[in-house]
């Protein structure tokens, strides 16, 4: 990890994760910012190596392959610098940076 990628303890990580309602999550960061984020988006953008080709940084999921019924049905935070959505199409290896999820938002 490079100098800038270690964890800054003064940068915002989530605080709290909820869902909003059956579409939407929300995440109030540590700085008092309030995000909101479509749950179909979030699995869409999955950064892992199965859903982002790797060398070419092509996308391997195509629009509509995503149904419109994709839940999180777990979620889990990763060390002091992820979070990892367990999905009920059975995904489960993305890991959401918090800078991600904040470019996201």
């Amino acid at each position: 990890m490079s100098e800038t990628q270690k964890v800054d303890a003064n940068y915002p990580s989530p605080k709290k994760i909820s869902q909003i309602n059956a579409t939407t999550l929300g995440i109030s960061w540590s700085d008092g910012l309030e995000s909101s984020y479509d749950v179909k988006m979030l699995r869409e953008k999955c950064p892992c190596a199965n859903c982002i080709d790797e060398w070419t940084g092509e996308k391997r999921i195509q629009p509509g392959q995503i149904k419109d019924t994709i839940r999180p049905v777990n979620i889990k935070s990763v060390g002091r610098y992820a979070v990892q959505f367990y999905w009920n199409d059975g995904h489960d290896t993305g890991l959401y940076t918090h800078d991600y999820l904040r470019e996201l938002g």
